[in-house]
């Protein structure tokens, strides 16, 4: 379910970072190409809120994320010229290795700060639960639509950033009873 999340999130978050903020960091990569950060600062600004420094965060994640496509020029390119969008959602597993690793190692500005979904991201996480659980138990015995609501409003008011960010999620007894209180409050009659 972490997953589904993050990778939402991620798919939302290079869609995002096409918009251009003020800011005109770059980050130098090999051979000294320089890689504006200013859109993804932007999109983490909006995402994460103060959960973690945006300029530190993106200044981790970009360079990781230029190793796997430096060999794909259009793709570069994209990166190159801060049009994140152009990226595509063909990259959003390979954010997902470093979104984790770049949130742990980026100094936290709120650790109470939970994810700001917004509806077309909460779409998203629904419909990629909604496959997911296709043909599953629950599917059987629950409202589909009402549990993928409940976890996804879970994960915007009873969870903070850094608590999602967790290895172990899925196993903490938090979100155990999440889970729980979600199945009991969407059973089909």
């Amino acid at each position: 379910m972490r997953q589904i999340c993050i990778l939402t999130l991620l798919c939302i978050y290079l869609s995002a970072c096409e918009q251009k903020s003020k800011r005109s960091d770059v980050v130098t990569v090999d051979d000294g190409i320089e890689i504006p950060i200013s859109a993804c600062v932007e999109a983490n600004t909006k995402i994460l809120g103060n959960a973690v420094d945006p300029v530190p965060f993106c200044k981790c994640l970009i360079p990781k994320f230029y190793q796997d496509l430096k060999n794909d020029s259009e793709k570069l390119k994209s990166l190159k010229e801060g049009s994140w969008y152009d990226l595509g959602v063909d990259k959003q597993e390979v954010v997902a290795k470093y979104f984790q690793s770049c949130i742990t190692q980026t100094g936290t500005n709120d650790s109470a700060a939970k994810f700001t979904i917004t509806p077309r991201m909460a779409t998203g996480m629904k419909n990629k639960m909604k496959q997911e659980l296709a043909g599953s138990d629950i599917e059987k015995t629950n409202d589909i639509d009402k549990y993928c609501d409940c976890i996804i409003n879970s994960f915007q008011t009873d969870f903070t950033i850094k608590e999602i960010m967790l290895d172990n999620f899925n196993e903490t007894k938090k979100y155990q009873k999440t889970v729980e209180k979600c199945l009991n409050s969407t059973k089909k009659n």
